[in-house]
């Protein structure tokens, strides 16, 4: 799978790791739900459902179910007009990092990792607190 890097780290992006799980898993699904959606934030779970285990060579024949959230502000930055698409497309990567699908140094996509760097939280730190929040943020 490609990967991208981000601040020294590689990612594998979602369309990867989407194009992977269809390549391994060409029988099972996707799906995704708008859990909450108001003015200010859209929330979306994202639920990947390996169908067959024969793919992967487990005994119990019973689906498999990953489950991954994530959440956008509209109207913020230039991803807010796109809140919905930017949520669920996190919400999938979760999930297929939760099914093992892409993982290099943990969960977190690299959307989600661009919108820890611009997080209100992180204001009042200093460049080098900023510095060792971002090398050690992991999700």
């Amino acid at each position: 799978m490609k990967t991208i890097n981000i601040k020294g780290k590689e990612y594998v992006p979602v369309v990867e790791r989407v194009k992977e799980f269809h390549n391994l898993y060409p029988h099972s699904e996707i799906k995704t739900e708008i859990i909450s959606n108001d003015d200010k934030r859209v929330v979306v779970k994202a639920t990947v459902i390996i169908k067959d285990n024969r793919e992967l060579n487990l005994e119990a024949k019973v689906p498999m179910e990953f489950t991954g959230h994530s959440q956008a502000e509209w109207g913020k930055g230039m991803m807010g007009a796109v809140a919905l698409e930017v949520a669920e497309t996190s919400a999938i990567g979760r999930a297929l990092g939760f099914a093992n699908i892409g993982l290099l140094d943990g969960i977190a996509s690299a959307d989600e990792m661009r919108k820890v760097k611009a997080s209100p939280y992180k204001a009042g730190l200093t460049d080098e607190d900023d510095a060792l929040a971002d090398d050690n943020f992991e999700i």
